[in-house]
């Protein structure tokens, strides 16, 4: 499966979860865990005090050879 055929999937929209697709195109998908959260905020927070100049972002879309992957914070 590629991520035009799960946007378009009329069963994956609306979900009150996240999904990804792995390398092989099969859906995973994670609970939503507070405690995940909570580490992002810090990491997140943490970065940011490194920075000079640019950006951090949570939940960041990358483009991999291996399909879209959603990085917690870069």
């Amino acid at each position: 499966m590629r991520w035009e055929e799960v946007c378009e999937h009329k069963q994956l929209q609306d979900l009150p979860f996240k999904v990804e697709l792995n390398k092989w195109g099969q859906i995973v998908m994670s609970p939503v865990k507070i405690k995940h959260s909570f580490y992002q905020g810090r990491i997140q927070r943490l970065l940011e005090s490194f920075l000079n100049t640019g950006e951090v972002m949570p939940e960041c879309a990358i483009n991999t050879s291996d399909g879209v992957k959603v990085a917690d914070v870069v």
